[in-house]
């Protein structure tokens, strides 16, 4: 019986890899307005100046109301005065 050795094989990511995800990651991170809103939330909640359930639902509402506002901040034909395609009676 003999023992039998071997290195683990290991992927070292290359540049490509590792940029990719700091884009990714930069394109993810609120900006720094939002960090300070959202962290004074948390610092009030945490200080039991509002319970945290409460902080919980006014920071879930901003983050819908902000995704609400960017989709419907594209100029759509409706919007934008362009004609459609139906035409009125």
């Amino acid at each position: 019986m003999t023992a039998e050795f071997r290195l683990p094989e290991m992927h070292i990511p290359g540049q490509e890899n590792v940029t990719s995800v700091v884009n990714s990651v930069r394109e993810n991170l609120p900006s720094p307005g939002q960090l300070a809103y959202f962290g004074g939330l948390g610092a009030l909640a945490a200080l039991s100046v509002i319970e945290w359930p409460v902080a919980a639902a006014i920071g879930i509402g901003t983050l819908v109301a902000q995704r609400a506002a960017k989709g419907t901040s594209g100029s759509s034909p409706a919007r934008s005065g362009a004609r459609s395609d139906r035409t009125s009676a």
